[in-house]
């Protein structure tokens, strides 16, 4: 949840707005964690692409290794979760911001 939580602070411009949100569903059995930002986004077609050690969006003036979102898809494969990447507004023409959501299954048996 840090690394995500930083991705979306360090890509908001001042002013934006970081939600965290974690929900659970009592009869799927599934626990989400969001980070929405109202930030740029993430265009579609790199979304995969920014999941792997040490790439980096060219035009982004902020700095970082290019590590976060690769752990995160390392912690979250680890869990068993699923990690998903949509626009937080689609309906806004430029700085869509990202919504990023982590799904974990309930475990069996509780």
């Amino acid at each position: 949840m840090r690394n995500l939580a930083d991705n979306a602070l360090r890509y908001t411009p001042r002013g934006g707005v970081v939600t965290v949100r974690v929900l659970t569903d009592p009869f799927g059995g599934v626990q989400l964690l969001q980070v929405e930002d109202s930030g740029p986004g993430i265009p579609a077609e790199e979304r995969e692409r920014v999941l792997a050690p040490f790439y980096r969006a060219l035009g982004t003036n902020v700095d970082g290794s290019g590590l976060g979102l690769a752990i995160v898809q390392e912690i979250v494969r680890q869990h068993g979760a699923t990690l998903a990447m949509e626009d937080a507004d689609p309906q806004r023409a430029q700085g869509r911001g990202l919504r990023v959501s982590v799904r974990f299954q309930a475990p069996t048996g509780v």
